[in-house]
């Protein structure tokens, strides 16, 4: 015998209100900027990459699933701030502006290294690259390169970090300015490009910033993440990607 319609719905709130009920999925933003190994967009929607690995990871140790929405960078901070989503990762507090937000304790470095093509004669420092055209992506800002090369930092600006690599291994740029974890990515793709790391230009910790609009058990967040570190589980998921 099926239940009628009303009594059905009264025994689904009857049971979402018990102790143990099903949590809703943890929203993270994937910025529209972030290309792979970060991010594999396809249709505006998030389908692989280290974004969308870490963040089922996190939301399973918390016994939830996870939900991306792709949002361009510059709404990331609103929609944190306005609890319009859980958390954003990959991220650290000079790379957005958000206010309203519990940050992680931190999970991997980001490194930025320079790359050189095929073609490109070694360098030993930043400052034999004064008045070279240098691969940068539109929109980002590299203040240690500003700081040694002044005047003389010639940028060529490509639309993302994947065009970035594409304008280096074509020779139309000997040198571009990217990630470790990202070039590492494109070497083992495709080693015949002839693409290698030169010379490093920072390196500092990144984070989840966790919107503090949506009542989430922060506390707990923070023990599984640690716990995340300390297990070697992120190292394992990153290098899924070297």
């Amino acid at each position: 015998m099926k239940p009628r319609p009303l009594l059905a719905g009264l025994a689904c709130l009857l049971l979402a209100g018990r102790p143990g009920a099903q949590e809703p999925p943890l929203v993270f933003i994937a910025a529209a900027n972030h290309t792979m190994p970060f991010s594999e967009l396809h249709q505006e929607r998030l389908t692989g990459g280290i974004v969308k690995d870490l963040g089922e990871a996190i939301a399973a140790r918390l016994g939830r699933s996870a939900r991306f929405v792709v949002v361009p960078a510059k709404r990331v901070s609103r929609l944190l701030d306005s609890g319009g989503a859980d958390a954003l990762c990959y991220t650290t507090r000079d790379w957005i502006a958000a206010k309203a937000v519990h940050w992680s304790p931190p999970l991997f470095d980001y490194t930025g290294v320079v790359a050189r093509g095929p073609q490109a004669q070694p360098r030993q420092q930043l400052s034999e690259l004064a008045g070279e055209r240098l691969g940068t992506v539109a929109g980002y800002v590299y203040p240690e390169v500003e700081a040694a090369l002044g005047p003389q930092f010639l940028r060529d600006d490509a639309p993302d970090m994947d065009r970035n690599l594409a304008k280096l291994a074509a020779g139309r740029v000997g040198y571009a300015l990217t990630e470790r974890l990202t070039l590492a990515y494109a070497m083992r793709r495709a080693p015949q490009q002839g693409l290698a790391p030169m010379l490093t230009t920072v390196s500092y910790p990144t984070a989840c910033a966790f919107s503090t609009r949506r009542g989430l058990p922060l506390v707990q967040i923070d023990r599984v993440m640690a716990e995340l570190v300390k297990d070697g589980s992120i190292e394992r998921l990153l290098a899924r990607y070297r």
